[in-house]
């Protein structure tokens, strides 16, 4: 056997070793396992699990990149769930308003309000490829009937 073939097979070795090492690191180490958790229930839609285990496997290893990805990723995507609850709460206020004969003046000026709140919070929510197509539709179908909403009552004040 020639030293080149010995040496292409330490080599192939010690490389194999290396990554075996490497591997038994990302698997063993607590902080990416929290990462790899965090990133599955990312997937499943569930969002506030992904930030609360990415948090915790960011704090314990501060180089985890994947666990500050996800933690990023799940902030916005909580903004948008977060977003979403609140315009279904305030829309079933303004339907509780609406279902009476006429609307006061004054409950006129809360609907306007919760308007401008739900149409200020979606402007300042930053969509990313990341966050699931849905969640953002879904929340650009409440800002565009707060914006609808905000414009009749505008015309009517």
């Amino acid at each position: 056997m020639s030293k080149s073939i010995k040496r292409y097979k330490s080599w192939t070795l010690l490389a194999l070793i290396f990554l075996l090492l490497m591997a038994s690191y990302f698997l063993f180490n607590p902080s990416y396992e929290k990462s790899l958790e965090a990133k599955f229930h990312y997937a499943m839609g569930n969002y506030h699990k992904a930030y609360v285990l990415s948090s915790e496997a960011f704090a314990e290893e501060p180089y985890n990149r994947m666990a500050n990805s996800i933690m990023v990723q799940s902030k916005y995507a909580l903004r948008y769930v977060n977003y979403n609850l609140e315009a279904e709460q305030y829309l079933s206020i303004i339907k509780d308003y609406a279902s009476k004969d006429k609307i006061s003046i004054e409950n006129q000026m809360r609907i306007k309000m919760m308007c401008d709140i739900m149409i200020d919070k979606h402007q300042k929510m930053q969509a990313t490829i990341l966050i699931d197509k849905e969640l953002v539709k879904k929340s650009l179908m409440y800002y565009e009937q707060f914006a609808d909403l905000h414009e009749q009552l505008i015309k009517k004040i």
